[in-house]
């Protein structure tokens, strides 16, 4: 493996690098990103676990004062310089000119775009040479993180890389634009998400230290960060702090095992096991034509630095989880820098383009393959008039993954469809922009019906007006004390509570007769069982 002595960062940069296929890189990234994001446009209802929650919540945001609605008798909008909002403003913007629907499969798509030509951007400014890896961004970004719904996580993977990008323009030529544009750079990646907020800035301190006059690097880096670190010193003192941090029983296989996180789907481990044996393979054809890469010193510092801080991360502060899984992503983008191709070999290109189409392939079929089951749950909101409070009672098992569960938000699609209103709506303070009003009742921070032991059934009567019940069949005698079947098929069962004056609008979706106690639980029983 070549290293290059006596030569700085900025020189390297500056090199003569292989032209003889790279201007045509960016069309050929352009028609593998059109191809990834087609799963999102392909099918009634994107399986991404918590997209219809977010695209809800946008939605009411927007018509929060819409008479049409009654959204602002159980909601009320709580913005501010939050960390995790970016992809609220822009929701908030796009929906001037498209519908929801549209709004969120751009979003969702912006998700795969802004992390491939980041990474595109990155590797263009910090090692050129390397710029034919950035498909290797297109898996990254189609990873499981995006598929539990963390669409800001995904903003902030890809503004991170953008701003380190800005970062090291600067340091090779300092110019007032750029400058601005690593401010406002800094501030994105803050609205985005704290751990691409962390990752950024200990990225380019670090690549501060390791150039000429790094003192000054240092300083110039710590001016332009300030409205940043403004923003999120206010959020934190107005949000609070003091959540418990929590690590993993298995530390050390844990950390091992989820160093794959990001080229993993789990939802087929003999897929799983052929892209990371792919992966594997052209690692090793690669060691094997060592003698024409050249290692980078800075940028090897940059990701052992990242490793560190992955192994030393918790997998939980207080009620959030992945916490370290999520720093993978950037290190394994990062690393596309560290080893410097006098040519990116024809089998690396290939054999990226090849894993990246296996990845869109697999959530392709994920997809299609749900749409039915999450046609039946939409077949429920008939059922349900306009404008109810609607208490959704969903079985989730800790141990089963969350990719591919499209249903445990989909009754979020009928905030959209039919105004109806539902606590469950993601509104942690100092975390999403907005909050519940009203006396509703919530038995714990998400409004999630976990145990019946632990539930008070009375103010469950008291606040809602239907119970939306799906894969929880022992929790069926504790609903019929309080509600009565109004609509059943093989993956929901809806139920009237008793005191709601709201009738169903549509009278043939009541399945009768019913009559009895014993009637309800048979019935129940049989549509919610595990399928």
């Amino acid at each position: 493996m070549i290293r290059q002595p006596g030569r700085t960062d900025q020189e390297q940069a500056q090199s003569t690098i292989y032209q003889t296929s790279s201007a045509d890189v960016p069309w050929l990234l352009i028609v593998l990103t059109l191809v990834a994001v087609l799963p999102f446009w392909t099918v009634r209802y994107p399986v991404v676990t918590d997209y219809p929650n977010h695209l809800a919540r946008w939605f009411v945001l927007f018509h929060m004062k819409d008479t049409a609605y009654h959204f602002s008798s159980f909601y009320a909008p709580a913005w501010g310089p939050l960390p995790y909002i970016s992809p609220d403003i822009l929701a908030m913007v796009l929906q001037y000119f498209l519908p929801i629907d549209i709004v969120g499969r751009c979003i969702l798509s912006l998700c795969i775009i802004l992390v491939t030509f980041a990474t595109y951007f990155f590797l263009k400014k910090a090692c050129p040479e390397n710029i034919e890896l950035a498909s290797f961004g297109i898996l990254v970004a189609l990873n499981p993180n995006l598929l539990m719904g963390s669409i800001s996580n995904q903003f902030s993977l890809a503004f991170c890389l953008l701003v380190v990008g800005l970062w090291v323009m600067y340091c090779s030529s300092p110019k007032a634009i750029t400058a601005l544009g690593i401010v406002i750079g800094l501030i994105l990646v803050y609205l985005s998400h704290l751990i691409g907020f962390c990752v950024a800035g200990a990225v380019m301190g670090i690549y501060a230290l390791l150039q000429e006059e790094r003192w000054k690097k240092i300083a110039i880096l710590a001016a332009l960060s300030l409205p940043a670190l403004w923003m999120f010193a206010y959020n934190s003192r107005h949000a609070g702090t003091g959540a418990s941090i929590h690590y993993s029983e298995r530390f050390v296989w844990d950390k091992l095992r989820n160093l794959s996180f990001p080229v993993r789907l789990f939802t087929s481990r003999g897929l799983d096991v052929l892209v990371l044996a792919v992966i594997v393979f052209l690692i090793i054809l690669v060691w094997k034509g060592r003698q024409s890469v050249a290692m980078r010193p800075v940028w090897l510092t940059v990701c052992a630095a990242l490793l560190l801080v992955y192994v030393m991360a918790p997998s939980g502060y207080g009620i959030g989880g992945y916490i370290d899984v999520r720093i993978v992503p950037f290190l394994y983008l990062f690393l596309l820098a560290v080893w410097r191709f006098q040519r990116v070999p024809r089998y690396l290109y290939f054999g990226l383009v090849l894993l990246v189409l296996i990845r869109v392939a697999t959530v392709e079929g994920m997809f299609i393959a749900r749409q039915h089951e999450l046609t039946q749950l939409t077949a429920s909101f008939e059922a349900i008039p306009r404008d109810a409070k609607v208490l959704q009672i969903l079985r989730i098992e800790p141990e089963v993954p969350l990719i591919g569960r499209g249903d445990i938000h989909h009754l979020d699609y009928g905030v959209i469809q039919r105004g109806f209103l539902v606590p469950t709506l993601f509104h942690l303070s100092g975390v999403q922009p907005i909050r519940l009003i009203g006396s509703t009742y919530c038995p714990n921070v998400y409004c999630n019906v976990f145990h019946a032991s632990a539930i008070d059934w009375q103010q469950i009567a008291n606040s809602y007006d239907y119970l939306w019940v799906h894969s929880y069949p022992e929790i069926i005698p504790s609903v019929l004390q309080i509600g009565d079947v109004v609509f059943s098929n093989d993956s929901v069962t809806v139920y009237r509570v008793r005191h709601s004056r709201l009738q169903p609008t549509d009278s043939s979706a009541i399945l009768l007769p019913c009559c009895t106690q014993e009637d309800g639980v048979a019935l129940a029983t049989s549509a919610t069982a595990p399928r």
